[in-house]
């Protein structure tokens, strides 16, 4: 395995080396290096899963505290309008949550980056306000908002906003200071500097936020739906281990799963098609 594992590493080596000769190939080697990243997770959820099934056959636990993956599978393809309905309630949670997390959070990084004083008034509060849990606000946002998808929505944002506040902030400060003076010297206005310089400079630690951001969506839903919901995923998460139907419990985790990685997926090739320059720069630092 340590074998294999070098011979990745150095035709992976090799193949940024050539990469820096001919700048046409960095984006094919970007392709092959993700595909032989994929090939190793891939390969050991097999082997989980394979051992999973052997285990759950072999021994006598039953069935509803561990059910084989071939059950589920089973479960999900004959219950799977009931998890697709759940998972539209779910993903309209996640979408809109995250989209005012997001907003939410550049409208806080400018200012912050900004201002020394809004930065040293408002950064502790940001940092202290992620120490309360989050499932302990839910059920006041209930009582406010009501029962209907709003509450949800804004567990998502609050679990959003965060990781995209800092990152933006940082990106939005990390400008060099030289560049700022000599723009400043030419005349160039606060919002010139900002659309041409800060905020391109700021995209790449904007998207590190997205990247995190997306998968906390998911977890803020789930934990919206858990405190009062009749519908979505954790509602039918809650449902399922009420009634101890683990392989209905087990298909709806597994989805949510699903979900979260192919939102992150969606989140790194949106970075790649808006910011092909700095993938090529990341292959060439690979080298």
């Amino acid at each position: 395995m340590a074998q294999a594992t070098d011979e990745l590493q150095a035709t992976e080596e090799i193949a940024a080396a050539q990469a820096l000769v001919d700048p046409g190939s960095a984006e094919m080697v970007a392709q092959e290096s993700t595909w032989r990243r994929a090939l190793f997770p891939s390969a050991f959820l097999l082997a989980v899963l394979v051992l999973w099934e052997i285990a759950s056959r072999a021994t006598d636990v039953p069935a509803y505290i561990l059910p084989a993956p071939t059950a589920i599978a089973d479960r999900m393809v004959r219950s799977w309008s009931i998890l697709w309905d759940h998972s539209v309630v779910t993903l309209t949670e996640i979408g809109i949550g995250f989209a005012m997390g997001v907003a939410f959070g550049l409208a806080l990084a400018i200012p912050i980056s900004y201002s020394a004083v809004v930065r040293n008034t408002l950064y502790p509060l940001i940092v202290a306000s992620q120490a309360v849990p989050k499932i302990a606000i839910a059920p006041l946002l209930v009582l406010w908002l009501g029962f209907d998808i709003w509450p949800k929505i804004v567990v998502t944002a609050l679990m959003v906003f965060f990781p995209v506040t800092v990152t933006a902030a940082e990106g939005f400060s990390s400008v060099d200071r030289n560049l700022l003076d000599l723009l400043r010297s030419v005349h160039a206005s606060p919002t010139q500097i900002f659309f041409r310089v800060r905020f391109p400079h700021a995209l790449p630690h904007i998207f590190s936020g997205l990247k995190i951001g997306i998968t906390l969506a998911v977890v803020g839903a789930v934990v919206g739906e858990w405190v009062g919901a009749d519908s979505g995923l954790g509602y039918l998460l809650v449902y399922a281990n009420t009634l101890l139907d683990s392989t209905l419990l087990f298909a709806s985790l597994f989805l949510l799963i699903a979900i979260g990685v192919v939102l992150f997926v969606l989140v790194g090739i949106a970075e790649r098609l808006l910011l092909p320059w700095h993938q090529g720069e990341e292959t060439y630092r690979a080298a």
